[in-house]
């Protein structure tokens, strides 16, 4: 299968040169695409090349000389792909060996995109190799935790469709993401969850690959969009109306309760992770989202599934006021 890897990156020179590096050991990808988004120092082509050994036939360097976020870069690239798939890295990913393997697996197969495990560092120590705790129980519940490749059902689908919203951890059919409009959001963090659950609602054809084919590292503490702590999560209720009002406009009943499940989830963690100043304003944000788009028999089902998270979320409002809060 011809493959293209697209790579944002801001101010991560060592991390993207030890990824390309890489990426050339292996011989994996047909072409690879870089966005620099307006890096203080902007990458050089010519240098980028010399340390990692990239032909120039299969490799573009863009540039925006301002940063937009990983998410119009992740645009960017797609517009340039020419290869039949596609699959997005960030500049501190690494591909496993297993990887290769996978993607001969996928060697004549038709599929909208294939999604595989992987490998987070922050999860290591208490879950060992693998993706985390909760992750790992939504694979197993699916059936797709062994078998190496398998097709996803339905009711696996809904499963697979609550894992976290990364966008490395799958290969797309570029067709399948153009023809259907699939792409990232255009804010700062979170941009992600708008083609995770796009590609799960639209997509025909899901295969699922229990390898393990990309390593996340997450540095505790570090300066990377993964631990903000501002104001910039509250955007997330852009993509999340939005979703929530297109899969009710669908009436798809296989993934209402996993898309709410999911969302409910993401809010609970953000709280957890987001400066106290912001909380107010971030509860506000969740109520006028439950008004909007959460009735009564579906709350229901949340606090039979999630009753702490939706304590947590909606107890200043307790049971007034909206469609069943």
């Amino acid at each position: 299968m011809n493959l293209t890897v697209a790579i944002p990156v801001h101010n991560d020179f060592e991390h993207l040169m030890r990824l390309l590096g890489h990426l050339e050991e292996m011989r994996i990808a047909d072409a690879i695409i870089v966005v620099d988004d307006g890096s203080d120092i902007p990458l050089d082509r010519s240098i980028v090349r010399k340390r990692t050994g990239l032909p120039a036939d299969r490799f573009k360097l863009l540039r925006h000389d301002e940063p937009c976020g990983p998410g119009p870069a992740r645009n960017r690239a797609l517009s340039h792909v020419r290869t039949d798939h596609v699959l997005f890295l960030d500049a501190d990913d690494l591909p496993t060996w297993e990887l290769p393997w996978l993607l001969q697996d996928l060697e004549g197969k038709r599929f909208d995109f294939c999604i595989f495990r992987h490998h987070d560092t922050r999860s290591e120590q208490e879950d060992g190799w693998g993706p985390a705790r909760h992750d790992r129980e939504l694979w197993r519940a699916a059936g797709t935790d062994l078998g190496a490749l398998a097709t996803v059902s339905s009711p696996a689908a809904a499963f697979l469709a609550q894992t976290a919203n990364y966008p490395w951890n799958k290969i797309y059919r570029t067709s399948f993401l153009r023809d259907n409009g699939i792409g990232c959001s255009d804010i700062l963090v979170h941009e992600d969850v708008e083609l995770h659950w796009r590609g799960f609602l639209e997509a025909r054809t899901i295969l699922a690959s229990d390898r393990i084919g990309i390593i996340h590292f997450v540095q505790p503490g570090g300066g990377r969009l993964t631990n903000h702590t501002g104001a910039e999560r509250l955007a997330v209720f852009g993509p999340a109306n939005e979703l929530a009002s297109r899969l009710s406009a669908r009436r798809d009943e296989r993934f209402f309760l996993p898309f709410h499940l999911f969302i409910f989830r993401l809010f609970d963690w953000i709280l957890g992770n987001l400066e106290t100043a912001h909380h107010p304003r971030f509860h506000g944000l969740v109520r006028d989202f439950a008004t909007a788009h959460v009735s009564a028999p579906l709350l229901e089902r949340l606090r039979s599934e999630i009753p702490q998270i939706i304590d947590r979320l909606l107890a200043e409002d307790g049971e007034r006021g909206g469609r069943g809060i």
